[in-house]
């Protein structure tokens, strides 16, 4: 009888272990992917990167390096510096009436008209005498170019940037108008001058009219209140993805384009070719699918719809490969997984 060849293979009670370590890696995977979007609700996928998306988390302000690199400090503005071991000479403060910084052990520092990298030279400079380390130096508030916005807007107030933007983008910054604003009647308000200017923003947001007014610092941007408000039921509503949700009057928002438009733009997450206009009529409400991404890029009437009063325009949300995972049937597949490594586990 022949000898039976020795055994080469790996044993069984070392395969176990792997099998198991396989599949909690595997679990630990799947649920990492369905977890992580409800702990970072603003993460949102993008096309590029591993597994063709980048993680980008939503909401979360970025400072412009090349708009810091050009700005001119000016009046009222918050410099805040910051010196490695000598937290008695850092800090955040402010420039004077007279343009200048008081800081610890240097006085009065000069930095109105100033950039940036221009003070954290002079300031680096006066330290050196001193022997410190070296000092950072960035400008935390932009109180020299600030723009105030009062009316008929969601949050009125005083708002600050690095560099002033159009004046739309300054009203969307104050959450948008109200239902009552007259935006044909937008005043701007020189603050160097007093010189009361009529914008019809409107016109702006259709494109019939060159953008002209370019906000200064210290101006005011007033949007005053219709003298009536409209008809009841003379509104088309505008929900979902844009960047001021309301009732606009069916005027301004004649079709979906200028409802949209009306309603600030829609927002980086807004699927353009599954918008819904909703229609209601004497006994039922009809849906219409839009789809303005073909309207865009190939002019198609049929994507740009007019509207009429009382009327619903639906902009939801782009649906990505990660929101699949919180469907019915994967949330099974989940569960099943979780039993299959209970059962390996137990098996032990």
């Amino acid at each position: 009888m022949n000898a039976r060849p020795p055994f080469t293979g790996t044993p069984a009670d070392s395969v176990t272990p792997r099998v198991k370590s396989a599949a909690f890696a595997c679990l630990a995977v799947l649920l990492a992917l369905v977890l992580v979007p409800s702990i970072f609700p603003g993460l949102q996928a993008v096309p590029g990167g591993p597994f063709g998306f980048l993680a980008r988390v939503s909401g979360v302000g970025t400072c412009d390096a090349a708009g810091e690199t050009d700005y001119l400090i000016g009046v009222e503005d918050v410099v805040a510096v910051a010196v490695r071991e000598r937290p008695d000479l850092s800090g955040s403060f402010t420039v004077g009436p007279d343009g200048t910084l008081a800081l610890p052990l240097l006085g009065e520092v000069k930095a109105a008209g100033l950039t940036v990298s221009q003070l954290s030279r002079e300031v680096n400079r006066r330290l050196s005498v001193f022997h410190t380390a070296e000092a950072t130096v960035s400008v935390a508030q932009y109180n020299s170019r600030k723009v105030f916005v009062v009316g008929e807007v969601v949050k009125p107030g005083k708002y600050s940037f690095s560099i002033i933007p159009s004046i739309w983008h300054v009203l969307s910054e104050a959450g948008g108008p109200t239902d009552a604003a007259l935006l044909s009647g937008v005043q701007v308000i020189r603050a160097a001058t007093g010189e009361t200017i009529t914008v019809d923003v409107r016109k702006l947001l259709e494109g019939r009219a060159p953008d002209q007014v370019k906000l200064q610092p210290g101006d005011t941007v007033r949007v005053p209140r219709r003298t009536s408000a409209a008809p009841e039921g003379n509104v088309v509503y505008v929900l979902g993805e844009v960047n001021a949700q309301g009732g606009y009057e069916a005027g301004i928002a004649k079709d979906v384009v200028s409802a949209l438009a009306a309603a600030g733009g829609t927002t980086e997450r807004s699927e353009l070719r599954k918008i819904t206009l909703v229609r209601r009529g004497p006994s039922a409400s009809m849906a219409m699918r839009v789809n303005l991404e073909r309207y865009l890029r190939e002019g198609l009437m049929a994507g740009n719809p007019e509207t009429r009063p009382g009327d619903t325009i639906m902009v939801p949300a782009r649906r990505t490969w990660l929101s699949s995972f919180f469907s019915p049937g994967v949330l099974v597949t989940l569960a099943s997984a979780a039993a299959s490594v209970a059962i390996i586990a137990s098996s032990d």
